[in-house]
């Protein structure tokens, strides 16, 4: 008979997904995560396989909680005012109590490049589509700008905002804010 859990999972995958953000994938232990998360190695094994899987668990929960703000963002119809007020939510998401950690999936793009997991480049790839589609939606709103130019301004915000995400780990707020007002004024 199956011994029963003596923690919540969501409780102890979000603690994983916390370490997980401040180290990077590869500079997070088992021993680490047993510590963090208030359990043994052995049920980490047993209750997610490895930690890879209990990484992609980890992922796929700060995928959901960033969807919170995309969400904010998807139903607002300003045109680029609504994709600045987007990038101020994101930088304050990304450091959130001052943490310093950036954002999860940049990280983990940063860490990994092309040798990312399929699974997690999955999460990774509809996140960046659906931030595509987002940008797109609201840059041609109100917008005399072809479609060539409409395309190129979809990949300097995506790239933006990834800038913006490593910013957050190392900058001030004041050096974040020049950094979003910046962005925009090529827009």
């Amino acid at each position: 008979m199956p011994r029963e859990k003596k923690y919540k999972e969501a409780e102890v995958i979000e603690k994983a997904m916390g370490l997980f953000w401040k180290n990077g994938y590869r500079n997070t232990s088992l021993r680490m995560l047993s510590k963090e998360m208030g359990i043994n190695q052995f049920s980490i094994n047993a209750s997610f396989g490895n930690k890879q899987k209990l990484f992609l668990e980890s992922l796929k929960l700060y995928r959901s909680k960033l969807q919170k703000l995309i969400n904010v963002f998807e139903n607002s119809s300003n045109g680029i005012e609504s994709i600045k007020h987007f990038f101020y939510q994101f930088a304050e998401f990304a450091d959130q109590n001052n943490s310093k950690k950036g954002c999860l999936m940049v990280n983990t793009m940063s860490e990994f490049g092309l040798d990312v997991d399929k699974k997690v480049g999955v999460i990774i790839s509809n996140y960046e589509e659906q931030l595509r589609t987002l940008f797109k939606h609201n840059l041609e709103l109100n917008s005399t700008k072809d479609n060539q130019t409409i395309e190129r301004h979809i990949n300097y915000l995506v790239l933006a905002l990834s800038g913006l995400a490593l910013a957050t780990k190392i900058q001030n707020e004041i050096t974040i804010n020049d950094y979003i007002e910046t962005t925009f004024q090529h827009l």
